[in-house]
């Protein structure tokens, strides 16, 4: 059985008939085929914030124990139920691999996380991660390097300043750590299923596809401009031939986003711009209702 798929992307180059301009540049398709075995869906921080039973913290308003807002929580919540949850469940039936990408404070609490790491590579781990969860902002608490120029105290005056005026207090972010944290988890509609395979690093994610002779991964999740993108298993490092990594990555449109601002938020400008980024730059894209036909269409022709 071989699943036809038309992959999308925006061309930058001229194009035959139409003038090179701008308003020229729209999406067009291209088609590859694969096996079913060579198609992997990369789930990425699908974190159970927005749920009732989600994680919350002593000492927080409501909205506070939400990573970036609530109407942040809420959109991936919806994106979650409506579109990866039936999409994932779906292409699980069809016999496609799926790959929960995530900490390893999360993916260790699940039996899949036994089948999918070696001993050694547990092992490696607990030398490598101290179990703590970037929020995102820097780390101003290290020693600061000396600068020769501009002043080391300069620079640590400015950036120590952009960082509370973006990223707020310390107390804030050391209460999200200290009892958010901890609390997090796969949201419940996507949890790992037997069969499914869970995923920290690029090393070990490499090492699974390999194993599984698999080509293109299809990702969905959470952040479309960040942890989707630049995650050790976030597609830009799983398609970097420097690194010797080379494997196809498509992001599929519907189910993603990231944290949008006021100026962004009517046509969630921040989500779309950073899918136009990874057609130009790393893959392609698609949505979910096309890749669910691809596979079907494949499997009624069967």
């Amino acid at each position: 059985m071989t699943i036809s798929v038309q992959l999308e992307y925006v061309p930058f180059s001229p194009q035959p008939d139409v003038p090179f301009t701008e308003e020229s540049f729209v999406r067009k398709s291209v088609e590859y085929q694969f096996e079913p075995a060579e198609i992997g869906i990369a789930l990425i921080d699908l974190w159970n914030f927005g749920w009732e039973e989600g994680p919350a913290g002593a000492g927080l308003l409501e909205e506070e124990n939400f990573e970036r807002g609530l109407s942040h929580a809420l959109r991936k919540r919806a994106i979650i139920e409506n579109t990866i949850a039936p999409t994932v469940n779906h292409l699980r039936e069809k016999g496609i691999a799926i790959f929960h990408c995530n900490h390893p404070a999360f993916l260790e609490k699940y039996p899949q996380w036994f089948e999918s790491t070696t001993d050694l590579e547990r092992k490696e781990l607990e030398g490598m991660w101290d179990g703590s969860l970037s929020t995102g902002a820097m780390d101003m608490s290290a020693k600061a390097p000396v600068y020769g120029w501009p002043p080391t105290e300069w620079v640590n005056e400015w950036r120590e300043k952009h960082n509370r005026c973006v990223w707020g207090t310390s107390e804030w972010l050391n209460r999200q750590q200290v009892t958010v944290y901890p609390l997090m988890g796969i949201a419940p509609p996507v949890q790992p299923q037997d069969g499914d395979l869970t995923v920290f690093s690029q090393k070990q994610f490499d090492r699974l596809l390999r194993e599984r002779q698999i080509k293109a991964l299809f990702y969905m999740g959470f952040e479309t401009d960040l942890c989707v993108q630049y995650s050790g298993y976030g597609l830009v490092n799983m398609s970097d031939h420097f690194q010797g990594y080379n494997y196809l990555c498509v992001i599929v449109r519907d189910a993603t986003t990231t944290y949008e601002t006021a100026e962004s938020l009517p046509g969630l400008w921040k989500t779309r711009l950073a899918i136009n980024s990874i057609e130009a730059n790393f893959g392609y894209s698609i949505t979910s209702t096309s890749l669910l036909m691809s596979v079907d269409d494949a499997c009624n022709a069967s």
